[in-house]
């Protein structure tokens, strides 16, 4: 019980008692004591001594920060570590998310890369937003928490990743057994790992040791596969090679020790220390990892048509023979074509495939430019041969003009998917126009052999009953030069000998076939 109250004295009787209280104690201290004090001084701050003292902003920075309520530091707690690692690997993902895309667009970079960095963002921002909630996280009747939103993220990437391991350091995008190996072996693995997760006691001990089983099988086939790499890439990319194989060593490891050490295992770390580890693994071994095999398959993939580039030149400068050909003049006498082409689109391509023929091509992007080039054309003296126009300019109002006045001139149409289309289709349109002609869609290029034919069948300067003799034996040689060509490829490719090459003529394609005749 609380102490009895201090009897009530009066007001009077206590400021006197007190008042003499403190004379007496005035009088009993001594001389020295009564002066009085001053406040101690601090000394000043040495600023070269600071200056020489280690930095420390930056460990304050990480392990402390203002409180809410501005009453001093305090450190970081293991949530609020958890939740900035995964902000900070949400935007990274999202950053490779968006620069694999665009190098897939131009054909440097594999599907792999994009889809597990697609997967990691949005699994990142479900685990910000909703970790602790179902289904997120599933919690047993026996007690028993477990992140399956950790796993299901496991089981959609791993197998990609593997996927994307298996093709290391080689160029085509076909799978072998070792593809099969990696996915049975990494399937057992997680779904072995998920059970013992889920699981309690010794279950959880004997699904555990079995998980890694499939696990060392995996790690065993990736080591397989980054040995035979680093024998094949070349020599400046063996680093490239050695960590990659250091990275995924070191984060697939961590996977099974914050395993046991966190509350799936016996416990020794809360969910928001596994989560740390198990994101500082997943940057790792997900986007650390992504970027250096995009690094190694751009570079394979560059030298691989880098050496196409050279294989064609060699074999345009062989003979049928397999022999370096010596260079012989191109034709003295040249065919004018003029190029309509409003979107411009095609002018590479047709510039490259006409500068291989005794043409002079010129470009023009509307109707109005196409019919002053004709008339300056007939006031030189160089009359136009042929017109390659894109299928918009049959319906300008200025065609019929067109046709009228410089009825000599030949019109070819440029059409893509020309081969798709049916006759009854394209016969309103012959009327207008004197042929037709397939155009390079993307990705592909200008049929040469089909060019070369529609051109001589139209070039009346070179070929007509008008031309000159001296221009009739330019064109002839032209074409035979073509056709030495194509039968200096087919031998080539082939592998035979000059008899059986010439056996091969049925293997040309129907425009040298033309040629040829």
């Amino acid at each position: 019980p609380p102490p009895p109250p201090p009897p009530l004295i009066p007001a009077a009787k206590s400021f006197a008692a007190n008042e003499h209280s403190h004379e007496r104690c005035e009088a009993a201290r001594p001389p020295h004591r009564t002066r009085d004090r001053q406040p101690r001084s601090l000394p000043a701050p040495d600023l070269e001594k600071q200056k020489k003292a280690p930095k420390r902003h930056l460990r304050n920075a990480l392990t402390h920060h203002i409180m809410a309520n501005g009453q001093g530091w305090r450190p970081y707690t293991e949530t609020e570590v958890s939740g900035g690692l995964q902000w900070m690997c949400f935007m990274l993902s999202m950053i490779l998310f968006s620069f694999y895309t665009f190098q897939y667009r131009r054909r440097t970079c594999g599907w792999e890369v994009i889809y597990i960095s697609g997967v990691e963002s949005i699994k990142y921002v479900l685990e910000i937003i909703w970790a602790d909630s179902s289904p997120a996280t599933v919690r047993l009747t026996n007690g028993t928490v477990a992140p399956w939103l950790r796993y299901a993220e496991w089981l959609l990437t791993c197998p990609t990743i593997l996927i994307a391991l298996s093709r290391v350091g080689t160029e085509g995008e076909t799978y072998s057994r070792r593809t099969m190996k990696l996915l049975t072996s990494d399937q057992g693995t997680i779904i072995l790992g998920i059970t013992a997760a889920l699981s309690k006691g010794p279950v959880k001990v004997c699904f555990f040791f079995v998980a890694l089983v499939y696990g060392f099988n995996t790690f065993y086939t990736a080591a397989t596969v980054y040995l035979e790499a680093f024998r094949n890439v070349p020599e400046d990319l063996k680093n490239i090679v050695k960590y990659m194989t250091f990275c995924f060593y070191t984060s697939w490891c961590m996977f099974p020790i914050l395993f046991v050490i966190g509350p799936e295992g016996f416990g020794h770390t809360s969910p928001a220390g596994s989560s740390i580890g198990h994101t500082i693994a997943d940057l790792l071994s997900k986007n650390l990892w992504g970027i250096f095999d995009w690094w190694l398959e751009y570079n394979i993939k560059m030298r691989a048509m880098q050496a196409e580039e050279d294989e064609e030149d060699e074999l345009d400068e062989l003979d049928e023979d397999g022999m370096k050909k010596k260079a012989l003049p191109a034709p003295g006498h040249t065919s004018r074509v003029v190029l309509g082409d409003p979107a411009g689109s095609l002018v590479p391509y047709y510039t490259d495939a006409f500068a291989k023929l005794p043409a002079a091509l010129t470009v023009v992007t509307s109707m109005e430019d196409l019919l002053e080039t004709l008339e300056e054309s007939i006031e030189a003296g160089n009359p136009v041969d042929m017109c390659l126009v894109a299928p918009t300019l049959l319906e300008h109002e200025l065609f019929d003009k067109l046709r009228l006045e410089h009825a000599a001139v030949k019109i070819v149409v440029y059409v893509e998917g020309l081969a798709g289309i049916p006759e009854e289709m394209l016969a309103p349109f012959r009327e207008r126009c004197d042929d037709f002609i397939e155009a390079p869609s993307r990705g592909s290029t200008v049929d040469e052999s089909q060019l070369s034919a529609v051109f001589y069948r139209h070039a009346a300067s070179l070929v007509g009953p008008t031309a000159s003799i001296e221009a009739h034996l330019a064109a002839q040689t032209f074409i035979l030069l073509q056709i030495q060509a194509d039968i200096a490829k087919l031998h080539h490719n082939a592998g035979m000998s000059n008899q059986k090459g010439f056996e091969g003529y049925e293997g040309m394609s129907k425009g040298a076939k033309l040629m040829a005749y």
